[in-house]
């Protein structure tokens, strides 16, 4: 397997084990996450410690997501997104948003998350489920 198939692969890998299984343990997520990770999302700056907080805070609302990529680019040791995330919450609700992200791989692992998240449907309330911490 060549760098840009593993690159793609890890950010796969991480959607599907912390976002779609919900898995936030600490192995888990240091398996994806760069010690020095940040994330820029809608405006709000996380480090790792905030991500963890961040998935941990999530579960409090949220049963499961369901990550659907509309496209995937990579380059090297940057992998782009553009996909949709339903979330159902433990109350029933379902709201859907549109993420575009910009990841960069160092290391093997996820270091940089350049994000920009849209709610499509669903109450205002959510519309920080892609940050909240």
């Amino acid at each position: 397997m060549n760098k840009q198939n593993d690159a793609l692969a890890l950010v796969r890998g991480m959607f599907a084990e912390l976002i779609e299984a919900g898995r936030n343990d600490d192995d888990a997520i240091l398996r994806y996450m760069s010690p020095d990770y940040r994330q820029h999302v809608d405006g709000r700056d996380l480090d790792l410690d905030h991500f963890r907080a961040h998935l941990r805070k999530q579960r409090e609302v949220v049963e499961k997501m369901e990550v659907h990529f509309l496209a995937v680019a990579q380059d090297a040791d940057s992998v782009l997104t553009h996909h949709q995330v339903r979330v159902h919450k433990k109350n029933g609700e379902t709201p859907l948003f549109q993420v575009l992200a910009h990841f960069i791989i160092r290391d093997g692992r996820i270091a940089v998350c350049d994000e920009l998240t849209r709610q499509l449907e669903g109450s205002t309330a959510d519309s920080d489920l892609g940050s909240r911490h």
